[in-house]
């Protein structure tokens, strides 16, 4: 959000995922948190170094230490790969997510025909 923390993937991102998870919500303030994944090898971090701290046992999540800005996912059992978040690309608009993921936890209004239904601004609602 800053740029203070940038990054450049020099392979190809795979499992681009919305991921509806109570702990992505929470580290996020989202309802739901937009992945991909790519292999840590690959990824360069450039400008300062995120932050990161243990969200469970299992996982670690990266972030940026000036904004807080939420920027990476990590689990022991992927340890060669990484999911990064697709709206910290200067360009999201490349990446078309490909499923969901822990639907069991979405919030009930963020349903697809509760969300179609929602007016639309272009910008704020003044």
């Amino acid at each position: 959000m800053c740029g203070a923390v940038h990054y450049r993937v020099h392979g190809q991102p795979f499992h681009v995922t919305h991921c509806h998870c109570v702990s992505c919500r929470k580290a996020s303030g989202a309802a739901f948190v937009t992945w991909f994944t790519v292999r840590l090898i690959e990824l360069e971090w450039l400008g300062e170094k995120p932050l990161f701290y243990h969200s469970s046992t299992a996982a670690m999540r990266g972030f940026c230490p000036h904004c807080g800005a939420t920027l990476s996912y990590q689990h022991e059992s992927d340890p060669d790969d990484i999911d990064l978040t697709a709206a910290s690309l200067d360009m999201p608009e490349v990446l078309v997510p490909e499923f969901h993921i822990w639907w069991q936890d979405h919030i009930s209004w963020g349903e697809p025909e509760q969300q179609a239904a929602l007016p639309v601004h272009a910008r704020s609602r003044d």
